[in-house]
């Protein structure tokens, strides 16, 4: 009997020990590689102009950001590599580009912040003050961002500012209790500084957070089960889709301005306006077309008041108002977008029953949507929505609508129906995939192109069959110093590389298999 209760008591304590001991190796998993101090260049181009207003960029404004953002990339590229000189002249010529652009104070921090870093650690005394003078610029906005915020202490802590990279640190921990690298830095702060009981109250606070974020990753800690099909649910119901652009169309130009007209009743007074019209409208478009939007402008309104002086009607003058609105629109002019809006109210239902016409007005109906505020916005939102339909329905397969479709639910979010329709893109997409050319598929907008192609099999140097290297696109990959994959074919459809299977099948490749690459690299299928 004491010999039982002995091992009893023996088992417990073990239990209770690896329990000890395993809790105390997740706690450690949380904190075992931080180091204090450490830090990484943030970059966040993309985000440098979401504090201003897009209806106030000019047409300049937006080409010296782009120019900017390209100095901005490179010098942040070179604070990775440690090359702060080189880094802050990068920094120095964004920083001339963005104020050519008046981008606001909010929309410089990024640029601030960086510079700062960049001084700070340098390895120049003098370069100390130019650090504090740009982290005195920086503006609360840039607050909200915890990453921001811990690369803003450490800078401040690099100058000599230790009690003000103390305070960003709490105020981080403050905000997410569970970033340890803040405590880390915050403690070691402290421990420099001989505030021995802050620095051991920061290190106990950060205990206590880890012992919660482990009780708390073990409730919500799924089976293997839920994760694989909360996984597969993921994998399939994410849409994508892809953002309507105006400067990218396929501009129209082949275009029967008098087939709602009776030609015989043009007399030739109007028949010469006519004909100097379409001169115009073809200079307007082939302008359009070269992203020459001013010029297209010009030429696209001569067209409109000829026309209208040669007595084409309504339906006629839809081609014309149809370019001279995406030309306003696509100049990103605040003038010219609000232009656009008399051609669009001026198009009659008859335009767009031709497909591709209904895809480019309703690309120039969403943007101006998203120019436009309140019941404006709504309206021309529904309409862009309308006609994306409108276009799937007369071409399912035309992909870009269905792509577009997609981005515009997710923004208004419209998820299940974002999910609908990512489904039907897919669907459509792998009709195309299955039998189509390669042409037809260009043609209908995929961009990601499959190719096929055919795993004859592996074989070793004195069984490779001679007749092999007769099929053509011939792949060797080899596997050792015995043995070499063999795989031939390149097929744009799945149709054609099922036959080419079938056939090298009946010659006697038992394992010939299908294989999909998409932008050169293997994928599932």
């Amino acid at each position: 009997m004491i010999k039982k209760t002995l091992y009893l008591l023996v088992i417990t304590l073990v239990i209770f020990t690896s329990s000890i001991t395993a809790s105390n190796l997740d706690s450690a998993l949380y904190t075992s590689n931080l180091k204090a101090y450490t830090w990484e260049p943030i970059s966040d181009v993309k985000d440098i102009l979401q504090y201003e207003n897009p209806k106030n960029l000019t047409k300049r404004a937006i080409d010296q950001s782009k120019l900017a953002e390209a100095h901005y990339s490179t010098a942040v590229e070179l604070m990775k590599k440690k090359e702060y000189s080189s880094a802050i002249n990068e920094f120095k010529s964004a920083m001339k580009r963005y104020k050519r652009a008046k981008l606001s104070d909010d929309g410089l921090n990024f640029i601030r912040v960086n510079m700062a870093l960049c001084y700070a650690n340098s390895g120049n005394n003098e370069d100390l003050a130019l650090s504090k003078r740009f982290l005195n610029l920086i503006t609360s906005r840039i607050y909200s961002n915890n990453n921001w915020t811990y690369n803003i202490a450490i800078a401040h802590n690099k100058v000599g500012n230790s009690s003000e990279a103390a305070s960003f640190l709490s105020s981080i921990i403050r905000k997410d209790e569970f970033n340890f690298q803040a405590y880390v830095t915050l403690e070691d702060i402290y421990r420099k500084s001989g505030n021995e009981k802050d620095a051991d109250k920061v290190i106990q606070r950060m205990e206590t957070a880890k012992d919660k974020l482990i009780e708390k990753n073990q409730k919500s800690k799924p089976s293997n089960n839920q994760k694989i099909k909360k996984q597969e649910k993921n994998k399939k119901f994410i849409p994508k889709g892809e953002r309507p652009d105006i400067t990218n169309l396929k501009i129209l130009s082949k275009d029967d301005h008098l087939q709602f007209n009776k030609v015989n009743k043009i007399n030739d007074r109007s028949m010469i306006q006519i004909q100097e019209g379409i001169g115009e409208y073809n200079l307007g478009v082939k302008a359009l077309s070269n992203k020459e939007y001013t010029t297209a402008q010009v030429h696209l309104k001569n067209t409109e008041k000829k026309f209208k002086r040669g007595k084409i009607n309504d339906d006629g003058l839809n081609f014309t108002r149809g370019n001279l609105a995406i030309a306003f629109l696509a100049s990103g002019d605040k003038r010219g977008i609000g232009q656009s809006k008399r051609h669009l109210g001026k198009l009659t239902p008859k335009i767009y029953k031709n497909k591709k016409w209904a895809y480019n007005l309703a690309v120039a109906h969403y943007t101006f949507a998203t120019n436009s505020r309140g019941a404006t916005k709504s309206e021309y939102m529904s309409k862009a929505i309308k006609l994306f339909k409108i276009v799937i329905k007369t071409d399912k397969l035309f992909l870009p609508a269905h792509e577009n479709l997609i981005y515009i639910y997710k923004k208004e979010n419209e998820d299940s129906k974002a999910i609908r329709a990512q489904q039907n893109y897919e669907k459509c997409r792998n009709e195309l995939i299955k039998s189509f050319s390669r042409q037809d598929q260009l043609a209908l907008g995929m961009s990601d192109l499959h190719i096929f192609r055919v795993k004859l099999g592996t074989f070793g140097e004195y069984n490779t069959p001679a007749a092999l290297f007769d099929e053509d696109e011939v792949i060797t990959i080899p596997i050792n110093e015995n043995s070499t994959t063999y795989i031939a074919g390149m097929f744009y459809n799945l149709e054609n590389a099922i036959k080419y299977q079938k056939r090298m099948l009946r010659m006697g490749y038992e394992n010939a298999l299908i294989i999909a690459y998409k932008n050169g690299n293997e994928i599932e299928f």
